[in-house]
């Protein structure tokens, strides 16, 4: 689900350039469409009515895509929230079971209970995780057009 050695801020700054880039090429490649539709006007060439279709099928694809992302990601994230939630339980009941016994058992306990729970930074690493995956589609397809039609307007 997640790479534990990256830094959450890393992978936040990531997906804020990706988003970046995507409204860039999202301004450009409406602009391209708008313009093209305009020229066009009540007699679009078989190009153009191309373009058009592709325009919602791409919208459509890219809208599932980023569901069955979300719905992934969603679902690894709660699979390690219950697990840890399992290994809360398991620690709690160490530590109770320690507390008749030696300092040094107690803090053993207590040490397997602070590693139980879910760190935030985890938290954070996942849900950029599921933001990335969830982007993905949507920005794939906004640079492709944007370069395709990049090509075309040269």
């Amino acid at each position: 689900m997640t790479k534990p050695t990256q830094d959450p801020f890393s992978a936040w700054n990531e997906l804020a350039q990706k988003t970046q880039e995507m409204w860039l090429d999202s301004a450009f490649v409406f602009s391209q469409r708008t313009q093209r539709m305009a020229e066009a006007g009540i007699n679009p060439t078989e190009a153009d009515q191309v373009e058009m279709s592709q325009m919602g099928l791409e919208k459509l694809e890219a809208v599932g895509e980023s569901s069955l992302a979300a719905f992934q990601h969603w679902g690894q994230l709660q699979q390690a929230v219950w697990h840890s939630a399992m290994q809360q339980t398991k620690a709690v009941v160490g530590v109770m079971a320690a507390s008749v016994g030696t300092p040094q058992e107690q803090a053993a306990a207590q040490q397997v209970w602070q590693y139980s729970v879910l760190s935030p930074e985890h938290l954070a690493q996942a849900s950029a995780d599921m933001a990335h995956a969830v982007l993905h589609p949507v920005h794939k397809r906004t640079s492709e057009n944007a370069e395709r039609l990049k090509k075309v307007s040269e």
